[in-house]
């Protein structure tokens, strides 16, 4: 019996051995860094104003790819307060934002990025005071200002009697009577499609008129921050 268990015991001592070197070649398994850290501290106000499909966010960002290669929803305490870190940034980022993002997470724009190049520990983004990320302003700040109000306010002309400057272009825009087109509001709360503000933008409704307007949007704006504007209408008009 004793030699019958030893005979097994050697036959399978064997087959394992055999089976350890049938001839293929194992790749590798090798072990990574866990990638850079970027950290957001600061206070913020706005964050649930964004309407559904939107995130404000801090991203990292490959070059020439708008889609973030990786991302984390900013959170804020009672007070507004941020503090959070986005972890395991891989070494081919090469922008950190505080942004807002899409539901695909593509780019929709940069609220404060970060200073990357050289840096191998921890990237910041420090908030200075109170920063405002809530959805109107961010249209105030990467739309009107950049792209209105040299002929709506900023040189003390207001074309067609539209104030477009920050702290004006609210009250000057929603639920006001459009001078140009006749029974129709510049914003009509919950319904983009019917308001002077996206015809436009997104149509040859301002053909004729001083400035063609379609010709002040960029390839960039018009696939992401128009989009912005009708669901800010859609979603109420809100100031917050």
């Amino acid at each position: 019996m004793k030699r019958i268990i030893f005979a097994s015991l050697i036959a399978l001592v064997a087959i394992g051995l055999s089976s350890c070197d049938d001839g293929r070649i194992y790749k590798e398994v090798v072990f990574t860094s866990e990638g850079r850290v970027a950290k957001v501290e600061g206070n913020v106000t706005g964050l649930g104003s964004w309407a559904a499909g939107y995130t404000v966010a801090i991203a990292g960002f490959t070059e020439g790819d708008d889609y973030a290669t990786v991302s984390r929803a900013i959170m804020a305490d009672e007070s507004g307060k941020v503090s959070m870190a986005l972890e395991n940034i891989p070494d081919e980022v090469t922008s950190v934002q505080l942004c807002v993002l899409d539901r695909l997470r593509r780019h929709v724009l940069t609220l404060q990025e970060a200073e990357v190049e050289g840096v191998r520990d921890t990237i910041r983004i420090n908030i200075a005071g109170t920063m405002n990320v809530g959805m109107y302003n961010a249209i105030q700040q990467s739309y009107f200002n950049t792209t209105c109000i040299n002929c709506h306010g900023a040189s003390n002309f207001t074309a067609a009697g539209l104030n477009l400057t920050e702290g004006k272009s609210y009250a000057a825009l929603v639920g006001v009577p459009s001078t140009k087109v006749d029974d129709k509001l510049l914003v009509a709360p919950g319904d983009a499609e019917n308001s002077v503000l996206h015809l436009v933008l997104n149509t040859e409704l301002s053909s004729g008129w001083r400035e063609y307007h379609l010709d002040l949007v960029s390839e960039k704006n018009a696939q992401s921050i128009l989009p912005l504007i009708d669901r800010w209408i859609d979603n109420g008009a809100n100031e917050d």
